[in-house]
């Protein structure tokens, strides 16, 4: 029996644009994709959940249940277009192209207006192409689309109370932009099926494509042509420039003639090249005079959800809803450990900024590690629980940034590989790591906080989290302890 043939859908065409490498492998060798990680979940529940706050603006709309099968789906689509009310999730198939509509709504002489609704903030070109394949494709079908719509986030609307959908969402008209891109569409999709078709996978070079306009599943398949280590896109900040030394077969970064490495660069190759760290010791004891005891090393991990889940707070506003805390009172002294995890669903931000100004003291540092963020964090919960705003302004003043020497090549070991993130840093210098945690990065950690915490799961499940929630963040601040230890003792050799 014939197999049927490929529709194109609206994600693997998006996806086609990028790389067809990717698209190829999509079709012929799925099985070597890498699954979904719980970052990129967060993201795609991220997306319902905006979806589904945009459909609340059209009370009298009908939602068609999804069908594998593109033609059923499409059949169904069709029966309800004459109801004429909005649609949500109707799709239809021309030309081998797929595509479901967040939202259809009716206008005047039988027409209807595509709105696409996107968790970001603002447009970007990806959106213009995404809305021109469902226009072709919707108009193949035989619908008259009257204008095509964005509806993206406001990141100026603050709640207060329930959420108002008209004020979380702005509509911008795209028509114009969808037109003129959709004229090459039928070419791309016919181009694209001939790529899907062919038995070997297309050529593809590594490129700015790779991570543009999202990272590529395809990198560890791609880049296994790279040495193992010291190649050329660790080098720090190189942008296109490591795809210029690619292109001139430059895979390794001793290989790059220095006049054309800036200064950090030249560092960095150095300090591969010998395998030692670099030093800068004046400019490293420049930075430890500045800080004073007693020290506090704190860490925070916050939630910042595209529809906002506490009373003012904004879309994607970082809210804490954990740090932890280690106090040295004096040079040698053991470190005493705080911590906080939020119990729930309530604002965290009121506990945090009382328990922080109970524990930070008046006087003394406060280490964080890029500590913008920190402040960043504790000024804005201020803003908001306005008694402490007097606190807030005093306390970041007291703030040393531990990125500081390794931003700055005051410090880099090639350990690093041109990188100046904790992440990256602690075992470098130290030897400690944060292989084996079942949390491991912020953006997990924010994933798995809002799964556990706003969703009904199971308790053993939820209690799981949060253990894994301490363990992690507790590394964070423990951390900056052992990289703050290993810079002193290196200052003074």
């Amino acid at each position: 029996m014939d197999k049927p043939p490929i529709v194109l859908s609206k994600s693997k065409f998006l996806e086609g644009l990028q790389c067809p490498k990717l698209l190829w492998y999509e079709y012929n060798r799925k099985k070597d994709l890498p699954g979904i990680d719980a970052a990129t979940q967060a993201v795609f529940d991220e997306g319902r959940r905006v979806g589904e706050w945009a459909q609340k603006l059209y009370p009298d709309g009908i939602r068609i249940e999804r069908d594998f099968d593109p033609q059923r789906q499409s059949q169904k689509s069709i029966e309800a277009l004459k109801l004429r009310q909005p649609l949500f999730e109707a799709g239809f198939v021309y030309n081998r192209a797929y595509a479901l509509a967040d939202i259809l709504v009716p206008v005047e002489n039988d027409a209807w207006d595509l709105v696409e609704v996107k968790s970001s903030t603002q447009l970007k070109d990806e959106h213009y192409a995404d809305a021109a394949f469902q226009k072709y494709t919707y108009e193949g079908a035989g619908l008259k689309i009257r204008g095509c719509y964005l509806m993206h986030i406001n990141n100026e609307y603050v709640r207060r109370g329930g959420i108002e959908p008209a004020k979380l969402f702005t509509k911008e008209n795209i028509t114009a932009e969808a037109e003129h891109r959709q004229k090459t569409v039928a070419q791309e999709i016919n181009s694209m099926l001939e790529v899907i078709a062919a038995r070997e996978m297309p050529d593809v070079k590594v490129g700015p494509q790779c991570s543009s306009p999202r990272d590529c599943q395809l990198e560890d398949i791609c880049w296994s042509f790279l040495p193992d280590k010291d190649h050329i896109f660790i080098l720090y900040r190189a942008g296109k420039f490591r795809y210029e030394l690619l292109d001139r077969g430059i895979l390794n970064i001793a290989e790059i003639p220095p006049e054309e490495l800036n200064e950090k660069q030249a560092l960095q190759v150095r300090s591969h090249q010998t395998g030692e760290a670099h030093i800068d010791r004046a400019a490293l004891n420049e930075f430890l005079k500045q800080i004073s005891y007693p020290v506090y090393f704190l860490d925070f991990e916050t939630i910042a959800p595209a529809v906002p889940v506490y009373d003012n707070s904004r879309p994607y506003q970082e809210v804490p809803f954990q740090y932890s805390l280690d106090v040295v009172e004096k040079e040698g002294a053991e470190p005493v450990h705080y911590e906080y995890l939020a119990p729930g669903d309530v604002d965290p931000r009121p506990e945090v900024l009382k328990q922080l100004k109970e524990r930070l003291g008046e006087a003394g540092s406060i280490i964080a590690y890029y500590a913008p963020f920190e402040i960043k964090v504790i000024k804005n919960a201020a803003e908001v629980y306005r008694d402490y705003l007097p606190w807030s302004d005093a306390v970041q003043k007291r703030f040393v940034d531990l990125l500081e020497p390794f931003k700055n090549f005051v410090y880099y070991h090639p350990g690093q590989e041109g990188s100046a993130s904790l992440k990256r840093v602690l075992p470098a210098i130290t030897g400690s790591s944060y292989q084996g945690l079942e949390i491991s990065n912020g953006q997990v950690a924010a994933a798995e906080y809002y799964r556990v915490t706003f969703n009904d799961v199971d308790e053993k499940d939820r209690q799981k989290v949060r253990a894994a929630l301490l363990k992690y963040c507790d590394l964070d601040s423990r951390g900056m302890i052992e990289v703050l230890r290993s810079l002193r003792q290196q200052a003074v050799k």
